[in-house]
């Protein structure tokens, strides 16, 4: 077997077995995903580009759908997960601007991200 042909008896072996389990129809955890990604972004502060702390958040929103189907540990440490790079994104921005000095803002705008 080649390496592409492993790659891919690999990746049917998860998504028709555990993980189809775990998280449910495909279709009805995507459509929860795109629901969830859809208020994200109509309801961002700042329109626009999506932000590298908006993706942060919208992939813990990733893992809440996940849990809409079925809470599972794993997903409860990966949304904990998502929420510290958000954080660690978020200060990234105040730092920066802090030394850019720009206009002596405090918080961070996510039109920065």
């Amino acid at each position: 077997m080649n390496v592409k042909s492993e790659l891919l008896a690999k990746a049917e072996s998860l998504v028709t077995g555990p993980r189809a389990n775990a998280y449910g129809s495909s279709a009805i955890n995507h459509l929860r995903i795109a629901d969830l990604w859809n208020v994200w972004i109509a309801n961002r502060a700042v329109p626009g580009p999506i932000s590298a702390y908006d993706a942060a958040m919208m992939m813990a929103l990733v893992k809440f759908a996940r849990c809409q189907h079925q809470p599972a540990t794993d997903s409860h440490t990966d949304i904990a997960g998502y929420a510290a790079v958000a954080e660690d994104i978020y200060q990234t921005l105040i730092d920066i601007e802090k030394e850019d000095d720009n206009g002596g803002k405090e918080e961070p705008t996510m039109e920065d991200g």
